[in-house]
């Protein structure tokens, strides 16, 4: 079995049996986790890489929860995860990315404020519009919610979702997301 067959496998038992550990990995540059308050020494980096979000996700404090629709502690960041009529994706309502690349051919909008999955790969959107709907969970950090072959983790420095079937995945926070698979 290839490493990367071997992480994922782990990667999926944790998700669906919702084993927890409790210790994060320090990490060159990143924020504090908020769950790590009594520890400011521990950092999280943001996942630049589908094998960084493989270990966001093993070393998640929360559990595992069965979740549509969710949004984090702050507010700011809202996720649709197998959604009927809607594409896998989190959008975020104040601190979308100014991204002339991703938004060529938008002549509306110039900022990138939702990651969709498409054809099971992680793709910017130029949105206008919104995927919110009342009556969200917040998803604490450190939790996981997980639906079908998707999972979004809730951290204080953002959201990571990835793909499980596909090994392509996505972090988004306030100023900045990140694509990634692992090819």
């Amino acid at each position: 079995m290839s490493l990367r067959r071997a992480v994922l496998a782990s990667v999926f038992v944790l998700v669906v049996a919702g084993i927890v550990v409790a210790v994060a990995p320090a990490g060159p540059a990143g924020a504090v986790r908020a769950e790590t308050a009594s520890h400011p020494a521990v950092r999280v980096s943001i996942p630049r890489t589908y094998d960084a979000a493989l270990a966001h996700f093993r070393n998640a404090p929360g559990v595992v929860r069965k979740l549509k629709r969710l949004v984090l502690p702050s507010g700011n960041i809202y996720c649709a995860v197998k959604v009927s009529g809607l594409p896998t994706g989190c959008e975020i309502s104040e601190g979308a990315i100014k991204d002339l690349d991703a938004c060529a051919d938008n002549p509306v909008s110039k900022y990138v404020g939702r990651i969709e999955f498409h054809g099971g790969h992680a793709v910017p959107v130029c949105n206008t519009d919104t995927i919110r709907a009342p009556g969200a969970q917040t998803l604490k950090y450190g939790d996981i919610a997980r639906k079908g072959g998707f999972a979004c983790l809730s951290e204080a420095i953002g959201v990571t979702c990835i793909n499980l079937n596909e090994a392509d995945g996505f972090f988004l926070h306030r100023g900045e997301y990140v694509t990634f698979n692992a090819g």
